[in-house]
């Protein structure tokens, strides 16, 4: 039905990941393996989940995208700090490479551990640098890592994705929640995404469904959509939420 690829998050039932995707195979192409956390076990997939989710993906051909932990600080100055961010990021890559994902979506986070955003871009980015040459000794093609828009100016850091080679996750959320022009970001930005996150922003609220999103800009995104070949995550965390953006996607596109 449409040219891209059609993919929602594995949180969408109050239970595992397992069971979210068993419930989600037959209806999407691919299921983004929402790893928010670096810390504890219970958000990474144990290996015999990791054999389950194999055998599902063969039966019900689905693909997974994994998002990489958003708790952890690859510009910290704290070179311990970067280590452990790393670390986290390398061991989430290794448990899921069997499942061979299309992408692992990171987040290149301004802020420290405090919370405090670093005033010091140009020694950021080059903590940042430092970060992504020990993750990319993972051997990762560099166009399976998304870097995803976050609140700060993307121009910050396009020199980096394209120095090393990665490829963009537009998080239209994101976009609209932090008051973002939307035609530019597709404009500079929708030939080298790879995936888009999809969801509506509402009263100070985040990751709704996308009937919250106005008209125009619906109008926009489907637009851009028509020719878009990479992935689509309607990246919303409830069934209702899920079920109220498909029913609105699927009228809008018709």
């Amino acid at each position: 039905m449409f040219p891209f690829r059609l993919a929602t998050t594995s949180y969408i039932y109050p239970d595992r990941i397992v069971p979210n995707v068993i419930r989600l195979a037959p209806y999407f192409d691919e299921v983004e393996l929402v790893l928010f956390e670096s810390e504890g076990e219970n958000n990474l997939p144990e290996e015999a989940d990791i054999c389950l989710l194999g055998e599902i993906s063969l039966n019900q051909q689905l693909g997974f995208n994994v998002h990489l932990p958003i708790d952890i600080f690859l510009g910290d100055k704290k070179d311990e700090t970067r280590y452990l961010a790393c670390s986290a990021i390398k061991k989430v890559i290794r448990r899921t490479l069997p499942l061979n994902p299309s992408l692992y979506t990171l987040h290149l986070d301004l802020r420290d551990m405090t919370g405090q955003d670093h005033a010091d871009i140009e020694g950021w980015k080059a903590r940042i640098t430092q970060s992504l040459e020990e993750i990319m000794g993972e051997g990762i093609e560099p166009n399976r890592i998304s870097i995803e828009n976050l609140d700060y100016p993307f121009s910050w850091i396009e020199d980096i994705i394209e120095r090393f080679g990665l490829s963009i996750c537009l998080d239209i959320g994101h976009i609209l929640s932090y008051g973002q022009d939307l035609q530019n970001f597709f404009e500079k930005y929708l030939m080298a995404t790879s995936i888009i996150h999809l969801h509506g922003f509402e009263n100070g609220v985040d990751h709704l469904g996308i009937h919250t999103i106005e008209d125009t800009k619906m109008e926009l995104i489907l637009s851009c959509l028509r020719t878009f070949q990479g992935i689509v995550s309607i990246e919303v965390f409830s069934f209702d939420d899920l079920y109220r953006s498909l029913k609105v996607f699927e009228e809008k596109w018709r």
